[in-house]
């Protein structure tokens, strides 16, 4: 009994830990009321990725969540110091904010007094935003009040949640559910009723998924029966699971492939030797089509919802 259960353990650890979602924020680079130099712009972006990366936020390059942090950037003064060597000295505030994008709720917000001083424009912008690193105690205040924030959201909105991914799965718009259900964090209480629910719309996804990838896995084989063919048509077959109905069908398609052109394709077909291995390739890909959807968004910016 003892081994059973500690089987058991050991599945459910191991696609716990596939599954890892973090809280995560879309740093978005938004227009400014005043000049900013692009390179500066870029630095100060640079600096607040890694700073919030490393106080446990994630910071997205693309938009894979619905939480945007938007900085705004106002100078206050701008004076030029003629001495020995010119300097620009800037008294800037940056005001950060932290907003759900579809509702335009501001979560949490920080504006931060800086002062740069250089040679040119551009080094006085670098100088203060070089101090809006990971120690800075209001940056720290600002990530510690998201986390809490956005993880409440997904407890009073999971099971609202997992109601819109099946409304959108009988739509069949399986890749925008899997979006949705991708994006609840582990650490939400309801983490695990959303991995549940997506391996559900798994089970109504994997046949249309399978009958389409392999309808084009043979259109692409049958118009030009070459290497380039057999490549193009392994990438549709790669995402066919054994466990769908056409499975069958891909092996036979695969199997006049590599009769065709022999040594040079080396693509195999995926063999799973248990269902646990089944069973986590089914979490990757979920969560890969979810990611591979929000990608293909852009933010809605409720940049009009704002004040700063």
């Amino acid at each position: 009994m003892k081994r059973v259960l500690v089987s058991i353990l050991f599945v459910t650890m191991t696609i716990y830990a596939m599954a890892q979602n973090s809280i995560s924020l879309y740093l978005c680079s938004v227009e400014q009321k005043n000049d900013v130099p692009t390179s500066s712009l870029n630095y100060l972006l640079d600096n607040l990725r890694v700073a919030i990366s490393t106080d446990g936020l994630a910071a997205q390059n693309d938009y894979i969540t619905q939480f945007l942090l938007l900085p705004q950037i106002n100078v206050i003064t701008k004076d030029i110091i003629y001495n020995t060597q010119q300097q620009f000295v800037l008294n800037l505030d940056v005001s950060l904010s932290v907003v759900d994008n579809i509702s335009g709720t501001i979560f949490a917000a920080k504006t931060i007094s800086l002062k740069g001083v250089g040679t040119n424009e551009t080094k006085a912008f670098n100088a203060a935003f070089r101090t809006l690193s990971k120690n800075h105690t209001q940056v720290k205040e600002l990530v510690a009040i998201a986390k809490q924030k956005i993880l409440d959201y997904y407890e009073a909105e999971a099971e609202n949640i997992i109601k819109r991914a099946n409304l959108l799965s009988a739509q069949r718009k399986y890749d925008e559910a899997f979006y949705l259900l991708s994006m609840v964090p582990s650490q939400c209480s309801k983490f695990d009723v959303s991995l549940a629910a997506g391996l559900t719309i798994w089970e109504q996804y994997k046949d249309y998924s399978c009958n389409k990838n392999l309808a084009m896995a043979q259109s692409v084989w049958v118009a030009k029966q070459d290497i380039d063919a057999a490549n193009m048509a392994a990438a549709y077959l790669s995402t066919i699971l054994p466990d769908a109905d056409c499975y069958g069908d891909a092996q036979e398609l695969y199997e006049e492939i590599k009769l065709k052109v022999g040594k040079l394709w080396n693509y195999e077909m995926k063999v799973y030797n248990d269902e646990m291995s089944l069973r986590n390739a089914k979490v990757k890909a979920i969560q890969e089509i979810g990611v591979a959807y929000g990608k293909g968004q852009q933010p809605n910016l409720v940049i009009n919802k704002l004040k700063y």
